[in-house]
């Protein structure tokens, strides 16, 4: 019996921690640090160890935070999050967000002792957006044209450039191109679960760009952003004209492929007659095409380090 409550707890947890989709986040932590760097050995010094168990960390709690307050518009739609959430407890759950603060501070402090100031200020920055984006009174992910910034900032945006000040003090051009490619290119692949939920969403008095731009071009944004992410391409493909890496041009190609053919799906979720239906079709695609836009734009970034 232990047991078996035991494994329904964890599964639980690993329900609103959305373990489907932080199988893809690897690239969040990473992919700033393998731009910032030289050596392949940089990639296992304390500094990078202690950065990667923050993000995942931080996107835990930002996740478990969602699941607690989403829980009467999952209840509708996703009742495999409402039974999770139910499951464990709301106290339970405060409980578990109040133990990873406490993680995420205690490893944000040892970062800012080792120096890494300005990687540290990025987590703290990231903490409150999670915050705001799902909690009252703030929710800033009901609050119409404002609703996807705190998830583009905090999640899409904050990670890369933490990685990237544990080693750099300066921002290249390339790199703030690819930061901001990249960004949209995830926030285009989320706006098809966003769609998803305009019903739900609307009953509970949420308004997303969905509402407010209504599905068809909420769907339009979602495919254009996701092809944004060509800009990732361009920021890699220039990076290796100067330090000449000729098989990294093989990745590069690959990578270029995956990002148009998440985006072409994208464009086939727009095109349907019913929408919603459509978005409710794709949007369990959701985990492949992170983990097909994000993974090769990794390897990408690792092999510049060979």
């Amino acid at each position: 019996m232990y047991r078996k409550s035991l494994r329904k707890f964890l599964l639980s947890f690993l329900r609103i921690s959305r373990a489907n989709i932080q199988v893809a986040s690897l690239p969040h932590a990473l992919l700033g640090i393998c731009l910032g760097i030289s050596s392949f050995s940089f990639l296992f010094t304390l500094p990078v160890l202690i950065y990667i168990f923050l993000c995942f960390a931080l996107i835990t709690f930002a996740c478990n935070i969602n699941c607690l307050y989403d829980l009467e518009v999952d209840k509708k739609y996703k009742k495999y999050l409402a039974n999770a959430v139910e499951f464990l407890g709301r106290d339970k759950i405060k409980i578990i967000l109040v133990l990873e603060s406490f993680l995420i501070f205690f490893l944000i402090f040892i970062l800012s002792e080792m120096s890494y100031r300005i990687t540290a200020s990025i987590a703290v920055l990231g903490y409150i957006l999670s915050i705001v984006y799902s909690a009252p009174p703030f929710r800033m992910k009901a609050r119409g044209f404002l609703s996807p910034f705190p998830c583009i900032i905090g999640l899409y945006t904050l990670p890369l450039l933490g990685g990237w000040f544990l080693f750099n003090t300066t921002l290249p051009p390339y790199f703030l191109v690819f930061v901001i490619s990249y960004a949209l290119m995830n926030e285009g692949i989320t706006l098809v679960n966003t769609c998803e939920d305009y019903s739900e969403d609307l009953k509970e008095g949420i308004k997303t760009w969905a509402h407010v731009f209504g599905l068809k071009n909420a769907l339009r944004f979602a495919f254009v952003f996701t092809l944004a992410g060509m800009g990732c391409i361009i920021s890699l493909f220039f990076k290796v004209l100067v330090e000449g890496n000729t098989f990294t041009l093989i990745l590069i190609s690959l990578a270029s492929f995956t990002i148009f053919q998440t985006a072409r799906d994208i464009h086939k979720v727009s095109k349907a007659r019913d929408l919603e239906k459509s978005a409710k079709k794709y949007a369990p695609n959701m985990p492949k095409w992170f983990m097909s836009t994000r993974y090769p734009l990794l390897i990408t970034a690792l092999s510049l380090l060979f």
